[in-house]
Parts: structure tokens; sequence; C-alpha cells
């Protein structure tokens, strides 16, 4: 079956997000004079990620988890921060880490944007995921950008898809399938939807039963016989 609509997630589906983040925690640490460790940026994502879930679950607000991820962090090594600093830190070496392609996805964007159209979902700042999309040729490809902290709600609250087909059009479901990297994020938010789900799963993260795509790739070139 063809789709009209391609809508791709941003971090670790078009660029490497886990590159971006290292850097980024990284420059962030050093300003503080913590010399982090490998395994620091490791624990770090886990709190993180757990944050991010918390939120998910409306269990913290946004300015919260932004906030708290670090100051939760630092508490393993007995430092106290501001964390609101931190963040901005955080968020300022994501905006200038240099930006790194999976293969074949700009040749495969150019490619698709001839034949479909095109739209960025991603959840995250609008004012860092900009500088970050700023550093890309994509504006030529992509048709429009939709950004959680814009729409109101993050993937993969119904109400984000509810706020892209309102923009796009209603009737545009039926032609519309969602690429991203999280089972969680993207594939349940576009099964909530009631869209087609591609899972791009690059690093053959393990299979959640509860949380089945519609198909499953690993590089950008297989998507092309799917939206055919």
């Amino acid at each position: 079956m063809g789709y009209k609509n391609i809508l791709i997630d941003f971090d670790d589906t078009i660029v490497d997000f886990y590159d971006a983040e290292e850097w980024a925690f990284h420059y962030m640490a050093n300003v503080f004079n913590h010399k982090a460790t490998k395994d620091d940026f490791l624990t770090f994502k886990k709190i993180n990620h757990q944050h991010w879930e918390a939120f998910q679950q409306n269990k913290l607000t946004k300015s919260e988890v932004l906030s708290e991820r670090f100051v939760n962090y630092f508490k393993h090594h007995q430092m106290e921060v501001d964390g609101h600093r931190a963040d901005v830190l955080f968020r300022n070496g994501l905006a200038e880490a240099k930006v790194k392609y999976f293969d074949q996805t700009l040749e495969t964007i150019v490619e698709l944007s001839k034949r479909h159209d095109l739209y960025i979902v991603t959840n995250g700042v609008t004012e860092t995921q900009k500088r970050r999309l700023n550093q890309t040729p994509l504006h030529k490809y992509i048709k429009k950008i939709f950004i959680s902290e814009e729409t109101g709600y993050q993937k993969p609250n119904p109400e984000f898809f509810n706020y892209v087909f309102n923009d796009i059009g209603e009737d545009e479901r039926q032609h519309s399938i969602i690429v991203g990297d999280s089972l969680t994020s993207d594939i349940l938010g576009g099964i909530n939807a009631g869209i087609a789900t591609c899972w791009f799963n690059f690093r053959g993260f393990d299979h959640n039963p509860g949380i089945i795509p519609d198909y499953e790739i690993n590089s950008w070139k297989q998507l092309n016989d799917i939206v055919r």
C-alpha cells in the first residue's frame, strides 16, 4: 500500500541523537568541573529517560523534567547544581553539536520528497530543535515541522496527532504513515492516531509484544518499498 504523507521523527530517526546528546552532556558537565565518564553519560541517559516517562504519565511538568533530571544526576556525585542552568547549557550543547545522519538518510529523503508529502514530528524544546534543524538542508524537502512544545502535546498523546491532522487535513490520516525509532512515542502514537506505523530499528532493540508496528526497517533505503 502506498502512502501520500510520511510523518518522520527527527532524533534517532533522521539524525543520530546519541552522539549529539553525549557531546552536549560532556559540554555541560565540564562547565561544572565534573569530569564525566562514558558510564556517567549512560547513568544520565537512564535518569533522563525516567523523567520523560514521568512527564508522559503526567507525574512531572516539562519544566520539572528539564531541571530535575540534572539535579538528580548530580546527586549521584554528591554535587549540588542549578538544574535550570545545567539544562540551558545542555540544550545549547545539543544545538551546537554537529549533526550526524544515518546512512542514506538525506538521499532517501530527497527521493521521497519527489513523490510524497514529508512532515517532521518531533518531541522537544522548540528553540533547541529549530537550531538543530537549521544545521540541515531538510527545509528544502519537508513540507512542515511539528514540534511538541508548539503543539502543546507530546507523542504519543493522541492530541499531538490531532493537531497535525487538523493542520494537514483530517482525511489525510488514511493516507499517512509515521516513521520513528521509539516504540513508546512514535509507534504507539501512530497506533493511537489510527495511522500506519514503521519502526526504524537501526540499533536492533528488542521487540515489545504490546506495541506492534505495521513495518520494521533498519535502514532508510528499505522505506522506499513500503511507501511507494
